[in-house]
């Protein structure tokens, strides 16, 4: 069954001279394992459509005991402008990328999280001030993911529990005001209104630990992102 396809790139493997490997998360099908050719000729080379991120278009013959996807006839679905080229986007991009290479179960499907994810990336790209974006992207991952935070009275934050309390929580899984009042604000804003919200630099890298350690907890065997390195080093 011949269908046409909308997929996010996630990685990317060359297989042979003329063939890639190319994970992508794809609208109906889920995360999918993809084999696409490319040509070497500058003239005609469709390497550019898979850098992480890239948000391709193609037709492939659907069937449900093929290991990969056939990707046939790709092409930009929507056009980026800034990622790779701004610095402070890239970084984003590539920690957004390799934390959904780490988190994403093959054949994973979520249309839901699909869209957030096309919207997010174009989001980023078109974004006047993106220093929040990637404090906001993860908070709202989290949503898709299955255990966004409940905001509810209360000052401090329960990493285990995914919950705000009056009630201290234990050290190792406590988010102590100031920072968990940054939290709170950010839950349920649109970007427009997170882009907008003025913080140092020293309270984005404390809540963007907080919310790595919130993964940890949540999500079994998250291992170590080393695109926070990368991160960091811009903002400081």
């Amino acid at each position: 069954m011949k269908i046409s396809v909308k997929g996010i790139v996630v990685q990317c493997i060359r297989y042979s001279d003329h063939k890639l490997i190319v994970k992508m998360f794809c609208d109906q099908l889920g995360y999918k394992t993809c084999m696409a050719r490319v040509s070497k000729k500058p003239t005609n080379s469709t390497l550019h459509l898979y850098q992480p991120l890239r948000i391709v278009e193609f037709e492939t013959d659907f069937q449900e005991q093929n290991s990969f996807l056939m990707v046939h006839n790709p092409r930009l679905s929507v056009p980026l402008h800034n990622l790779g080229f701004d610095p402070v986007k890239t970084a984003m991009a590539l920690c957004m990328n390799e934390l959904l290479a780490i988190t994403l179960a093959d054949d994973y499907t979520n249309d839901q999280l699909f869209r957030f994810l096309k919207d997010s990336i174009v989001l980023l790209d078109d974004a006047i001030n993106p220093n929040n974006f990637h404090l906001w992207w993860l908070i709202e991952l989290t949503r898709y993911y299955g255990f966004y935070p409940t905001k509810a009275e209360g000052v401090y934050f329960d990493l285990q529990h995914a919950e705000f309390t009056q009630n201290k929580p234990p050290q190792v899984t406590a988010v102590e005001p100031p920072l968990s009042d940054v939290l709170f604000q950010l839950l349920d804003l649109e970007w427009p209104q997170a882009q907008s919200l003025e913080l140092t630099g020293t309270v984005r890298k404390q809540l963007l630990q907080a919310l790595i350690q919130f993964l940890r907890i949540h999500l079994d065997n998250l291992r170590e992102i080393k695109s926070l390195d990368v991160l960091h080093a811009v903002f400081h």
